[in-house]
């Protein structure tokens, strides 16, 4: 039985089963945009700071939006949503 290298995928030679797949896998993954019309945007925005109550004793808190809008549906539906979340700390420096 053939095996595949896992470290060396590229070198086939053409004995093997593969070699037709990887002898041209270079070449042809640059036009993967062409086999597909994804497109999509997303946004991110975030705030958030720190407060200092002393030099090792501190809080921080941030909040984040973050929205994706897919232009198409792709294999799960419709992609899109948006969503809010934030995060609050006490940190104590050593």
């Amino acid at each position: 039985m053939e095996s595949i290298s896992l470290t060396q995928p590229f070198t086939a030679t053409p004995a093997t089963p593969l070699a037709g797949f990887y002898s041209d896998f270079e070449g042809r993954i640059g036009r993967v945009e062409n086999y597909s019309d994804l497109e999509y945007t997303q946004i991110d925005l975030s705030v958030g700071g720190t407060y200092n109550f002393s030099d090792r004793l501190y809080a921080t808190a941030s909040a984040t939006y973050s929205d994706f809008d897919s232009d198409e549906e792709y294999v799960y539906g419709d992609e899109s949503g948006s969503v809010y979340y934030g995060t609050l700390g006490v940190g104590y420096r050593f």
